[in-house]
């Protein structure tokens, strides 16, 4: 079992195509065909079917898959570790990142990163827990800097704690209850939630449910956090969202905060890995920025 042919079969199931994974890996068609049906001969099963309108998995291909992924990733994150550890930074990192992070505090990181270890390939996201499980679980990103419960992450997967985020409630600046000081005023309003309820987008709910004011309304969920400042400027209803999100938005001018005196939960931002993969020298090195740049937004000096 070669990883070049793996990698073949990666690029096979990315393409659709052999000739086209054929011309990615610098091979013959033939050559490459050839290669895949060593290893179908070896695993005794057919992995491909091949038709006019291209290259599908069988399902003992799309089982094998789930291995060839893994083995392939863990070998790059060896080789890039090895590299890392003797002074060359170069390699890749693959990770995921809640939108509110990518928005506000992420291109920072990324850019400091990237002077610094210019030899190292970043490839992100964006992703929520626990959708981005599997892309963990099967090697295709190295971590997920995501909210997350600790007591609730499933156990094979590690939720280590990075910061807490600054929630906020969120109107337009001309809303009658753009004042209010108390939740209890805001229980008619509509909310938009930024996931489906009981999410981490719809940490209003854990606030309404302590000053036992039930569930609050809701008006719409609104999963895109670039459409989210948008709809709240042009809506009378309301919303939560990081602190850093409101700060750098587009719609920032037509916005306010809420100040009610209740304290709003602070969801725990965490790096989401497989407990069994080590994270590399360079993983570890961009999460350090990512931590830097949030902790130092949160000391800053908050206007008004």
């Amino acid at each position: 079992m070669k990883l070049q042919t793996l990698q073949a079969l990666i690029d096979i199931e990315e393409l659709g195509s052999i000739r086209a994974a054929a011309g990615r890996m610098h091979l013959s068609q033939p050559a490459l065909t050839a290669a895949v049906q060593q290893l179908e001969e070896e695993l005794q099963a057919p992995l491909l079917l091949r038709s006019k309108q291209g290259v599908t998995f069988t399902s003992f291909g799309q089982a094998f898959m789930r291995h060839a992924r893994l083995i392939v990733s863990q070998s790059q994150r060896a080789q890039d570790e090895i590299a890392q550890l003797r002074g060359l930074w170069e390699g890749q990192v693959r990770f995921s990142t809640s939108p509110a992070i990518a928005l506000s505090i992420l291109p920072q990181a990324l850019a400091s990163f990237s002077a610094k270890y210019p030899g190292v390939m970043l490839s992100v996201r964006d992703g929520l827990y626990p959708g981005i499980t599997p892309a963990l679980r099967d090697g295709t990103l190295d971590f997920a800097i995501t909210p997350a419960h600790r007591q609730e992450v499933q156990s094979d997967l590690v939720a280590e704690p990075l910061y807490q985020s600054d929630i906020v409630i969120v109107a337009h600046k001309g809303h009658a209850l753009a004042g209010a000081t108390s939740v209890a005023e805001l229980r008619e309003c509509q909310w938009v939630l930024s996931s489906a309820p009981g999410g981490p987008g719809a940490v209003i709910e854990e606030l309404f449910a302590g000053q036992g004011l039930g569930a609050p309304r809701l008006g719409m969920v609104c999963e895109s956090f670039l459409a989210l400042p948008g709809v709240v400027v042009h809506s009378q209803m309301v919303s939560t969202m990081p602190r850093t999100l409101f700060e750098m938005n587009a719609f920032r001018d037509g916005l306010c905060i809420v100040p009610i005196q209740e304290a709003m939960p602070s969801p725990t931002i965490c790096v989401l890995r497989r407990h069994d993969l080590p994270l590399t020298p360079a993983a570890r090195e961009l999460i350090g920025w990512i931590q830097h740049v949030a902790l130092a937004e949160r000391r800053s000096p908050r206007p008004g």
